[in-house]
């Protein structure tokens, strides 16, 4: 089965319960994830999410952002860059947003760096892909994303047009919780008529401290959504301060849609259970469309 076929395979199709303010996202699991991964990421879960946003212009109506985070990446290629490659080759979403930790050597991230290349070069997308640092990463590791097919926008406001609707994204932080910036942050200023906002954080609890962005979404990893969890996916830890349910998945927080990726990878232990790899395509949706 090529991967676009597998791709548009319903193997699990739900609605999450309607949200505050009466919004509901419609969630599909194209490919369930195996409940035990060891030292690679094969058979990730890919997750398909409509997001609806009050006020969407029309031309934003549809647009798919594919989320990636926590690659965690080590020297040698994990199989699963093959499939995530393929599939975005074969259909290609408009946008790609990573949230951080890119590798796991938080000292040294040379070795890595021709994985990088190949792996981040091979991704395809309409209009590229946009990337914050985590953790993980170091700040060492902005100058060398550069050069690669990302571009940077820790601190950033990068405004992506068409006709007259703006879709803003906003890098919140660097690679610590305290590389938080409320300076740059409240300089966007309210967010205009036909404007879409999206923010990216490495932390999800940092979306405690944008509430003023009025950002429609805000992408979020770090978590690993436990990376290791009893069945249920209730995670042994959570490396996070928001409420359990925040630590992965989608969810609405106020005015915001949170999307906690669990990532693409391991980190310390090379060993994922109860709680898979995944990739989420998000597509936007206006408020009220079936």
């Amino acid at each position: 089965m090529d991967a676009a076929a597998g791709r548009n395979r319903p193997w699990d199709q739900r609605s999450h319960a309607r949200e505050p303010g009466g919004l509901e996202p419609i969630v599909r699991l194209v490919r369930l994830g195996p409940r035990l991964q060891l030292f690679s990421a094969s058979g990730f879960e890919w997750v398909d999410a409509q997001l609806p946003i009050p006020g969407l212009p029309q031309e934003l109506d549809g647009f798919r952002i594919l989320h990636l985070s926590d690659f965690h990446a080590r020297p040698a290629w994990d199989k699963a860059y093959d499939d995530l490659i393929s599939r975005t080759h074969a259909d290609p979403p408009d946008l790609i947003a990573f949230t951080g930790d890119f590798v796991e050597d938080k000292h040294d991230h040379r070795r890595v760096l021709p994985l990088l290349r190949r792996l981040l070069n091979s991704l395809t997308s309409r209009l590229g892909a946009v990337t914050i640092l985590g953790n993980h990463d170091g700040d060492l590791l902005g100058p060398p994303l550069a050069s690669l097919n990302v571009t940077l926008v820790d601190h950033r406001c990068l405004s992506l047009h068409s006709g007259s609707a703006t879709l803003e994204l906003i890098g919140v932080a660097g690679v610590e919780r305290k590389d938080f910036d409320p300076l740059f942050l409240h300089s966007l200023g309210p967010k205009k008529p036909n404007t879409v906002r999206v923010a990216l954080s490495h932390y999800p609890d940092l979306i405690r401290r944008t509430r003023f962005l009025e950002a429609d979404v805000f992408l979020a990893g770090h978590t690993h959504g436990g990376q290791i969890c009893f069945p249920g996916k209730i995670p042994i830890v959570r490396h996070d301060s928001l409420p359990p349910r925040f630590i992965g998945g989608i969810n609405r927080y106020h005015e915001t849609w949170l999307v906690v990726n669990r990532g693409l990878g391991f980190s310390s232990i090379p060993v994922r259970i109860n709680c898979p790899a995944e990739v989420i395509e998000i597509r936007l949706r206006k408020a009220g469309a079936t």
